[in-house]
């Protein structure tokens, strides 16, 4: 027969759960950290769905917050960009230190735990990371759901933070590509620059290019998947780019078969080592505030303002989701102007 009963964890905190007998083993399934009158409302729902055969509430294994991540972490060592896993890591880290206590259950984590941490964590960072941060974090818990160590995702009832609408990201007018084409003309990262340029690839991107994800028959290179941020294969055909596959067929290979880095003996590039050059040299010219990414910006913003269609830009540059592409919308005034003239009537 099932009955109703009060768990309490190592830590202190006390939820009531259900237990009761299935297949001749004695389970239990968690209600939560709720009044009682709750608790027996669950109840009298389970011992329903029982007598009926239907099961409303998942059995749950019970997984203290450290061992989940741990598990997690190593599942997703496989699965994650190497970007994302460090971004994660820290993420987890962070987290971790609020809820302190070494045995504190999974399941134990609420909604209002959740708000608590948030509004601490808001004293340290900007709005913007700690709905990066959440985001991470709940599909991290939908994770530990699907493994079935918890009943619901806490973090599924927290709305993201409210932000103001960010400037769009600043970006170089035809003038500037001009000025850093002519610095960079000779330099060993020359051909690097004018990828990014020609590209829009992200930093890490581009450096992991290898002779393979070249395919000049077809005039087609591939970004692989596991490089990029969406974590999907983006294909880029340059058969109608004459500057692009000009500077892929004069690209020499380095030594270790990648496409771009030192063309000597000398140690690869890292992505960090060319972040830091490239920055320099572009403060030096007058653009403090502008980064490797600024190229992928600069990319962007002149495809918009030449008319090509959002959804297209959004393909070609490998934005997951075509919001992050509005935000240059707003760019192309006169092109919205000229297309509106186009009507037959």
């Amino acid at each position: 027969m099932p009955f109703l009963s009060r768990r309490t964890y190592p830590s202190g905190r006390k939820v009531w759960a259900i237990y009761y007998r299935k297949h001749g083993k004695q389970r239990s399934k968690v209600i939560g950290a709720v009044d009682r009158r709750t608790a027996e409302k669950a109840f009298s729902t389970f011992c329903a769905r029982l007598v009926s055969g239907t099961f409303g509430i998942r059995d749950v294994t019970p997984i203290s917050l450290p061992d989940f991540f741990r598990l997690y972490l190593e599942y997703a060592i496989g699965v994650k960009a190497p970007h994302t896993l460090r971004r994660e890591h820290q993420i987890i880290d962070v987290f971790s230190k609020a809820f302190k206590a070494p045995e504190f259950q999974l399941i134990e984590i609420t909604a209002e735990d959740l708000l608590r941490y948030r509004s601490q964590r808001l004293l340290q960072v900007s709005k913007a990371t700690v709905n990066l941060e959440f985001r991470h974090l709940k599909a991290i818990f939908n994770t530990a759901r699907s493994l079935g160590y918890l009943d619901n995702n806490p973090f599924d009832s927290i709305k993201s933070l409210r932000i103001a609408s960010r400037n769009l990201p600043r970006f170089f007018e035809l003038g500037d590509i001009e000025r850093i084409r002519k610095r960079f003309g000779g330099d060993e990262m020359e051909s690097l620059v004018n990828f990014y340029l020609l590209t829009g690839a992200r930093l890490d991107e581009a450096l992991k290019l290898t002779r393979d994800d070249l395919d000049f028959t077809r005039a087609l290179l591939t970004i692989r998947g596991i490089y990029s941020k969406s974590g999907k294969h983006r294909i880029v055909a340059f058969g109608n780019d004459p500057a692009l596959a000009t500077l892929l067929r004069k690209q020499g290979l380095t030594n270790d078969q990648y496409l771009f880095g030192p063309p000597d003996n000398r140690p690869r590039w890292s992505a960090d080592w060319v972040s830091r050059r490239i920055s320099g040299i572009l403060t030096e010219l007058g653009y403090p505030w502008a980064s490797v990414h600024t190229f992928r910006h600069t990319y962007i913003s002149h495809l918009v303002m030449a008319g090509v269609p959002i959804n297209t830009v959004r393909e070609l540059i490998g934005h997951s989701s075509i919001r992050t592409t509005l935000r240059y919308a707003h760019l192309a005034p006169r092109h919205k102007r000229i297309m509106a003239a186009k009507r037959p009537y």
